[in-house]
């Protein structure tokens, strides 16, 4: 495989600078990148099949899922996208090119401490928060100006400020994703180029981290602990609803960005941001956007979002793009370049970070893509990069198959049953549904989640309890059921920490019958 000479004519477009910067700042700049499908051409000749195949497998199953129309709307949607931001990092040629990236971050940064500032929200004891982001977006946020800081060749007056700005939003955010996504792409990076004084740098970022978190410990600073802990913040659950979807569709899926409907609870407000959850009335959509089925409602892993929305095909097609970027990634040595693309695959193991449109950091990845796929003209693939894809792969499916790896964590079978249950037989399609239990289990936290599962299951209520003297307090979990007709509903016993695991202690399903 050789790498394409660095002196090598591009032809990129002259408004690409001043969308680099507004691009992490501004909602909806994502979508100017359907520009960039005519700088297709600055792409070897050899990408074009590659292209042209997962294009394929994208659109070939939209046609038969249970909304033709939207899917295929949808797959053309995203695969352009997708090929616009690799025609625009073709253009670029070079990653350094990316440094307007920082100026959009730093808005970024100063509006997210500005406005905690502002509410008087104590960011030692809650997550950072934005007025349109969330904690993990800031998170990722933060490592990216972390990897600009490190691995660009700017004068240091920019990148000392913009690296510790970037460090302090990570850290503020409590994303353990974004600061795993950090340390792996950065030490990647540091290993193909052997920089001895940038690890140096590295190993002392995380000896500060590592003293933040011992501190936050000592003084109880629920932010920082918060980073040391292993569970997923229920994204067990979502996987378990998303796996049903993968059941009930499993050779085409239901089409892109269609998932979020099947995840999304009936008579569920279109929330857009977690921001203002704590409020009595959260922030709707306006009905337009409520008519798209809420897309932003993701499977928190890139693997089963492709299965349920493109079926295996589907998945096919994404893993051998990602290992082609993958591979050439790592042949061409660009240390930034390196750092993105593995720091957000591993990212994308519990976050969609390579869905687009993102905020801004899936469109980075496929800018920085086509940056590498740009820069090989004549690639050879041999076993060793056919291992790489399946070992790449097997880490992007981890919650399909770490769960039957992994062996319990539970000494032995806990004993619970329902010391009382009352659910009606009959429910109004217009009123919230009540279900009161109460549990007999041994002492400790646990999570009760109530599903409905009339095809596949969406989650109409969650509730965090602690057992005590093997009680739990009479609960009541209320929530709508749904259009009219006959709905089977799941309550589910769950430990309190969630991981990759889904084991249920107790299970108990009914029907109700719902009438206009």
């Amino acid at each position: 495989m050789t790498i394409a000479e660095k002196s090598q004519k591009v032809t990129s477009p002259r408004w690409l600078h001043f969308w680099l910067a507004c691009l992490p700042a501004t909602l909806f700049a994502a979508l100017v990148a359907l520009l960039g499908l005519f700088s297709l051409h600055n792409l070897p000749r050899w990408t074009f099949p590659l292209l042209g195949f997962y294009a394929l497998t994208q659109l070939l199953p939209a046609i038969v899922t249970p909304e033709p129309v939207l899917a295929l709307g949808g797959a053309f949607l995203r695969t352009a996208l997708m090929f616009g931001l690799l025609g625009l990092g073709a253009a670029m040629g070079q990653t350094r090119r990316l440094w307007p990236l920082a100026l959009g971050l730093i808005i970024v940064y100063l509006t997210a401490l500005g406005f905690n500032v502002v509410e008087g929200l104590d960011v030692f004891v809650s997550r950072l928060t934005h007025p349109y982001m969330t904690p993990i977006t800031l998170g990722l946020a933060g490592a990216l100006g972390i990897w600009l800081a490190l691995f660009s060749k700017g004068h240091l007056a920019w990148r000392v400020p913009l690296g510790l700005l970037g460090g302090t939003i990570l850290l503020l955010s409590g994303s353990r994703g974004p600061l795993l996504a950090v340390l792996i792409g950065s030490l990647a990076a540091f290993v193909l180029r052997r920089r001895q004084q940038a690890l140096a740098v590295l190993l002392l970022t995380g000896l500060l981290a590592g003293a933040s978190v011992t501190v936050g410990e000592r003084l109880g600073i629920n932010l920082l602990t918060r980073l040391t802990q292993t569970d997923t913040s229920g994204r067990d659950v979502v996987w378990s609803n998303t796996l049903s979807v993968i059941r009930a569709h499993p050779l085409t899926g239901v089409g892109s960005y269609r998932l979020g409907a099947r995840l999304t609870p009936p008579g569920e407000p279109c929330a857009i941001f977690d921001t203002y959850q704590s409020q009595d009335k959260p922030p709707t959509c306006p009905p337009w956007l409520a008519r798209l089925g809420n897309p932003w409602l993701i499977a928190h892993n890139i693997a089963l979002q492709q299965l349920a929305e493109t079926g295996p095909l589907g998945l096919l097609g994404l893993m051998v793009l990602l290992t082609a970027v993958t591979v050439v990634t790592l042949m061409g040595r660009d240390p930034f370049a390196v750092a993105v693309v593995t720091g957000l695959l591993v990212a994308t193991v519990n976050d969609n970070t390579l869905l687009v449109p993102s905020p801004f950091f899936a469109e980075v990845f496929w800018l920085v893509a086509g940056t590498q796929l740009a820069a090989v003209r004549h690639p050879s693939f041999g076993w060793k990069e056919g291992l790489l894809g399946v070992g790449l792969s097997l880490m992007l499916c981890a919650p399909l198959w770490v769960a039957r790896v992994l062996p319990s964590t539970e000494k032995s079978p806990i004993a619970a049953r329902l010391s009382y249950f009352n659910a009606p037989a009959t429910a109004k399609s217009k009123e919230p549904y009540s279900v009161y239990v109460q549990f007999s289990v041994p002492d400790g936290k646990y999570r009760a989640v109530l599903k409905s599962c009339p095809n596949a299951c969406v989650t109409l209520k969650t509730v965090e309890f602690y057992a005590r003297s093997g009680q739990s307090d009479l609960m009541n979990m209320t929530s709508k059921v749904g259009t009219s007709g006959t709905r089977n509903l799941v309550l589910q016993l769950l430990p309190g920490k969630a991981t990759f695991r889904f084991p249920v202690i107790a299970q108990k399903t009914w029907t109700v019958q719902v009438q206009p």
